[in-house]
């Protein structure tokens, strides 16, 4: 397509033949006849330019600055929700070709990602190469990817504007929040509820503590300031007390990750509070050196985590936390073939410049789907080739499972299962609390994170599960999260009636959201369990001095 100067010289050239074929003027004719041939030629050779590989040779890359050698640098380079990654984009001609100007449109990444190129145009040169700074800011945790850059490249002269898509794949890690938690609380221990059914509580040992734990005999080596000099005068004999400290307890987290747990805006979801509270108590448990579990659960157990201490223990949180957006199991994220296979198909021609048929029936549609099942299987990275570390196959059928992990492996988002029903839900909390009731290096806070949305009236399995973990010496918080974006619902109304039935739905909304609350309030209570009931995002900072783990 023609450029500005483009379309300004056909005309200057469409003019002067206008003019010598009018005036008869022989010079003018022959300069528009130049002109226009000249643009012609000029045309058909750029344009040829476009037509296999990448246009005019162009050779494009993203990557991390250079040099990141001071502190500040590392620091901009911190790849947290929220935080603005600064990266740099590298563009290079083969010598010989003339300069081009680059005009980003749109860049194409991983929902959640937000990429930025600085400048409206880039001039790109023959003799070097160019690097622009790219500003990226992930509004999610999750593994990112950038896919490319749809842009306008304009040659040196001006006269062609081509719209074309430059991959540049880059995958980034983003963590979630750390949340400032206080840790100050975590080894208190909630006086207000019955003790353990085997009458010494576990998370309580003997030591220079504040509390009694009883009375003995004196024993060699027993401080002399510990004798009960009123006890020993009515026995007889010289008895001493024995006091006891509180052992602090290890973390256990069970988090929900549920199609309603993944409803609502992207960075603003129960989930996304879900992944930041989680992932802050794994860093606090590394801090105090107490062992750590997770489970995530969605109807049952679907990834479990061991009870492991220190960065260990942050490290196996955080894969796990990451690959939470990136199901592709067929019992959690079920597509039909057809869709799969395009899906796939889509990313080879564009990214990887695979030459794909496009068969739609018979021999033409096998031939279609060996070919990208092949090409899938060629472009897998080494952690999706070895059984060691690839986990359990997505699929029962090996072509659906090649082409599954090279979903997982190139980012690319299938989408996740419908919600399941309230009961199967509420089994699956139930599960994820079971696990931890039997994790070995307890007792723990079990941290049980979900929107319990839909569940009233379904909640029993949970309470029980909640009962007997109380029962082994373990303590339960339920945190119930949700997005919090109530009002954004009647700010789009555009009448009073519509106003009127959103106010309605939204007071209906929240009356059932408190009876559920209600009800998991009060069970939980009998059950000697904690209940934290819709926390602002900047109110998870504040659970611990809160009293609620306690």
């Amino acid at each position: 397509m023609l450029a500005e100067r483009g379309h300004l010289l056909v005309g200057v050239g469409a003019g002067l033949v206008a003019l010598g074929l009018i005036l008869g003027h022989a010079g003018a004719l022959l300069v528009g006849v130049v002109l226009l041939a000249a643009l012609v030629l000029q045309l058909r050779w750029l344009r040829g330019q476009l037509g296999g590989g990448a246009p005019w040779g162009l050779r494009i890359s993203l990557g991390a600055p250079a040099r990141e050698a001071s502190v500040r640098g590392l620091d901009a380079r911190s790849h947290r929700v929220g935080h603005r990654l600064r990266l740099e984009l590298h563009m290079a001609l083969p010598p010989g070709r003339p300069g081009l100007r680059l005009r980003p449109l749109e860049w194409r990444a991983t929902d959640g990602l937000e990429v930025a190129i600085a400048g409206r145009e880039v001039p790109v040169a023959a003799a070097g190469e160019a690097a622009v700074a790219v500003d990226v800011t992930a509004r999610t945790a999750a593994i990112h990817r950038v896919f490319g850059l749809r842009a306008e490249l304009i040659d040196a002269h001006g006269l062609l504007r081509a719209e074309v898509f430059l991959p540049c794949s880059y995958e980034i890690a983003v963590l979630p929040r750390s949340l400032p938690l206080d840790s100050r609380h975590l080894a208190e221990t909630r006086r207000n509820v019955q003790r353990a059914a085997g009458g010494t509580r576990p998370d309580r040992v003997a030591g220079q503590g504040d509390e009694l734990r009883e009375l003995r005999e004196h024993l060699p080596g027993d401080a002399f300031k510990h004798i009960a000099w009123k006890a020993s005068a009515r026995r007889g004999r010289l008895m001493s007390r024995v006091f006891e400290h509180e052992r602090a307890r290890a973390l256990f987290s069970v988090l929900d990750v549920g199609a309603t747990m993944r409803e609502g805006r992207l960075g603003a979801a129960p989930l996304d509070q879900g992944l930041d509270l989680v992932h802050s108590l794994a860093e606090l448990s590394a801090r105090r050196n107490l062992p750590f579990g997770l489970s995530l659960v969605d109807g049952e157990v679907v990834d479990r985590r061991p009870v492991l201490e220190g960065l260990p223990a942050v490290r196996a949180c955080d894969a796990a936390l990451l690959d939470v957006r990136r199901a592709v199991a067929e019992r959690l994220a079920p597509m039909p073939e057809d869709a799969l296979l395009e899906l796939v198909a889509g990313y080879l021609r564009s990214i990887d410049q695979v030459d794909l048929p496009r068969g739609q029936s018979g021999a033409e549609w096998v031939a279609f789907r060996q070919r990208t099942v092949m090409a899938a299987l060629a472009r897998l990275p080494e952690r999706e080739r070895s059984p060691l570390f690839r986990g359990p196959e997505p699929s029962l059928r090996a072509d659906l499972s090649i082409l599954r992990r090279f979903c997982r492996a190139a980012d690319l988002a299938l989408p996740y299962r419908d919600p399941l029903p309230p009961a199967t839900r509420a089994d699956g909390l139930a599960a994820g609390i079971e696990a931890a009731r039997r994790a070995k290096k307890g007792p723990f806070v079990i941290v049980v994170a979900s929107d319990f949305h839909g569940l009233r009236g379904q909640t029993d399995p949970i309470l029980r599960a909640a009962a007997a973990a109380r029962a082994a010496g373990h303590r339960v918080i339920a945190v119930s999260l949700r997005e919090h974006e109530d009002d954004a619902l009647l700010e789009h109304t555009l009448s009073p009636e519509t106003s009127d039935t959103a106010r309605g739905l939204w007071r209906a909304d929240r009356a059932a959201r408190e009876a559920l609350h209600d009800e998991l309030r009060h069970g939980l209570r009998r059950a000697g369990a904690a209940f934290v009931d819709d926390p602002a995002p900047g109110a998870l900072v504040h659970l611990w001095a809160a009293g609620a783990f306690r």
